[in-house]
């Protein structure tokens, strides 16, 4: 009896210490964003990004802020420049995660309307520079546009990169010095890829989250890729002035800056967004690739303060019996110059019954000096009736 009270007191505090345990690990799992070795491996604090754009607090948002360059002439590139110079289909790939896909819908609804234009989504969901032992995105890149070149790259990626990870064997927590070189290196590495084949990159970085700890480490990940990018000379477009409001903070409902209206921007996870929203972080990266492709307008000659020559005389010579030129009626003369009557009128030319030898004559009723009055008169009425 007593054997067996022993053993039923220990199986049931080894049910409770396990359930205490799996506690612990639940609660690290909230508190760390599902990441309950951070309280461990995590030796490196997590500072908000200091160099990233802020956003102005006023009633309206401001534009978009254009990329930035570091140097880069993005979107030109040597198979660019050939796409266009061929006159061939320009094609674009989108690399990344979820926000990859996002970016991929938006950029293909931003390209719908032009026929020699294709976007093509290499994007996956749930990939991550610290997860290659799911997918090794280099490799997975030099398939892709090994089976389908592309001349535009654009990368949206990070979110799943919030976590510590492995090298040779050690623990590299998230953002310590290891991290950072590893994630660099890939980072540098799919670049080059690009560059090598003549492929012009853009990078758009990630918004702002819900989650105040997963948006700390999101806007660190956003401070990392954007001095990285900037290193390898490939704009970074920073989405972050762009999801929030005017107290920077998260909202699920923002003002799109261009319409000036208010749309659902968020998904209600708190991270995804939106196609509309997709389509407002994707504008920096968009508007130059759409610039590239809108037809040329001939330049306008510059304006000269200088009097224009006067125009020579005509070189045909002009009859004696033509008249000199009238200056132009207006407009009133010339729609009824076909009526109106002239303002002197022209001697009437003699009358056949004043000729030397007149045939048919009627003979005078009066002295000449009236009947040649009434005769004037009337070809004068009959002047005026033509």
């Amino acid at each position: 009896m007593g054997k067996r009270w022993v053993v039923k007191a220990l199986d049931r505090g080894a049910v409770l210490f396990i359930g205490i345990g799996v506690g612990l690990v639940l609660g690290l799992s909230l508190r760390t964003g599902g990441k309950p070795l951070r309280a461990l491996l995590d030796d490196a604090p997590n500072a908000l990004p200091a160099d990233l754009p802020a956003t102005a607090t006023t009633d309206r948002p401001a534009l978009p802020a254009p990329p930035r360059a570091c140097g880069s002439t993005f979107p030109r590139s040597a198979r660019v420049e050939a796409a266009l110079a061929e006159g061939r289909t320009l094609h674009i790939g989108v690399f990344g995660d979820s926000f990859g896909d996002g970016v991929f819908a938006a950029t293909e609804q931003a390209f719908r309307r032009f026929p020699k234009v294709a976007v093509h989504k290499f994007s996956h969901e749930g990939t991550g520079f610290t997860r290659y032992r799911t997918t090794d995105l280099l490799a997975d890149a030099r398939a892709r546009i090994a089976a389908q070149p592309v001349d535009i790259a654009l990368i949206a990626i990070g979110a799943n990169d919030t976590m510590g990870l492995y090298v040779d064997g050690h623990a590299a927590p998230f953002m310590g010095p290891g991290w950072q070189k590893t994630v660099g290196g890939r980072i540098g590495d799919l670049v080059h890829l690009f560059e090598q084949r003549g492929v012009a990159v853009g990078w758009i970085g990630l918004p702002r989250m819900r989650d105040a700890d997963f948006d700390r480490d999101i806007q660190a990940i956003n401070t990392f890729q954007a001095r990285t990018a900037c290193s390898l000379h490939v704009p970074f477009a920073d989405a972050v002035p762009l999801t929030q409001d005017r107290q920077r903070r998260f909202s699920l409902r923002l003002v799109d800056p261009v319409t000036g209206k208010d749309y659902l921007a968020r998904a209600q996870d708190g991270k995804h967004m939106t196609f509309h929203g997709y389509e407002v972080i994707s504008r920096p990266m968009l508007q130059p690739i759409l610039a590239l492709l809108q037809p040329q307008q001939p330049p306008r000659p510059a304006a000269t303060s200088e009097p224009e020559p006067a125009k020579p005389a005509s070189d045909k010579p002009r009859k004696r019996s033509e008249p000199a030129p009238r200056p132009r009626p207006t407009d009133e003369a010339i729609t009824h110059d076909h009526v109106a009557a002239p303002d002197v009128k022209p001697s009437p030319k003699p009358s056949p019954s004043h000729s030397a030898t007149p045939t048919l004559a009627p003979k005078p009723t009066a002295s000449p000096t009236a009947s040649s009055t009434e005769m004037s008169t009337g070809l004068g009425r009959r002047g005026d009736k033509r």
